[in-house]
């Protein structure tokens, strides 16, 4: 049996406020895929980045004044099992705002030495 954990994730704002809060929803294994999803309907599409590596997943998002000044930033990681396929992440942005990542799950774990992937895609 793989263990799933969902970590974290962080919410900056202007004012300065921080809070620290823990999904409801986690990773969940769908068919052969693993999926997560995240409320980013504060954020436009441009403002958000989904990252990929050793065996995280980590959405992160932040509003740019005109200025240059960072007024909001959002950030989002899980832990999914060791047989996710780095390569495969992609994910779907709802009208409302809720994104949801999903990764395939290999059907077979290599047991020799795995080598770290790096993936990074722009919404």
């Amino acid at each position: 049996m793989v263990a799933l954990q969902e970590m974290s994730y962080h919410h900056h704002n202007q004012l300065g406020s921080y809070s620290l809060m823990f999904s409801a929803g986690g990773v969940r294994r769908v068919g052969d895929n693993y999926c997560m999803s995240a409320d980013v309907s504060q954020f436009e599409p441009h403002d958000i980045v989904v990252l990929s590596y050793n065996h995280q997943v980590v959405i992160h998002a932040q509003k740019v004044l005109d200025d240059g000044t960072v007024s909001d930033t959002f950030t989002h990681k899980s832990l999914f099992p060791e047989d996710m396929d780095p390569l495969s992440v992609s994910g779907t942005l709802s009208p409302e705002g809720t994104l949801v990542v999903s990764v395939s799950g290999s059907t077979e774990l290599e047991h020799s030495s795995v080598p770290t992937y790096r993936s990074e895609a722009y919404l």
